[in-house]
């Protein structure tokens, strides 16, 4: 990659950090990779250039990766492991 890609990059990690903040931290895999998914494709679609996307289309993608992978649900799935956990060491 050249390093006007890894710049532009660099430069829209911190935009999604500075918009996003805290609720990156509590992210599951599953969302993680949704939701890097959803960013690559707002970043391809301005050619790279990370000063043109906007706020509202971080946070676009986060209620986007938030529609596939609610919290709700991934709560339920990490209970249902846990006790799927506890079962098998009986």
């Amino acid at each position: 990659m050249k390093m006007q890609g890894k710049t532009q990059l660099q430069i829209m990690s911190n935009k999604v950090k500075q918009v996003l903040g805290e609720r990156l931290e509590t992210l599951s895999k599953g969302q993680r990779m949704s939701l890097n998914g959803a960013l690559g494709r707002v970043f391809d679609r301005h050619q790279g250039q990370a000063n043109k996307v906007t706020s509202e289309e971080i946070e676009g993608a986060y209620s986007v990766m938030e529609a596939f992978y609610p919290a709700d649900s991934l709560e339920l799935s990490e209970r249902y492991q846990a006790l799927q956990t506890l079962n098998a060491e009986r």
